[in-house]
């Protein structure tokens, strides 16, 4: 069963935005850095994805 959250343990959208946007930019940066992958193939991967959506 879930509990309730006060208002205070409650993140806002763009709390939880910036947050999310701060882990994908350091697993990218991870992941660039060893070698694995590059941003040009990232973005790559998202317009596929864009583009398969609609």
């Amino acid at each position: 069963m879930t509990n309730k959250l006060d208002d205070e343990q409650m993140l806002s959208l763009e709390e939880l935005v910036v947050s999310h946007s701060y882990e994908m930019l350091a697993l990218i940066t991870v992941l660039e850095k060893k070698g694995i992958l590059t941003r040009g193939e990232i973005i790559e991967v998202i317009k596929e994805m864009r583009d398969s959506q609609g």
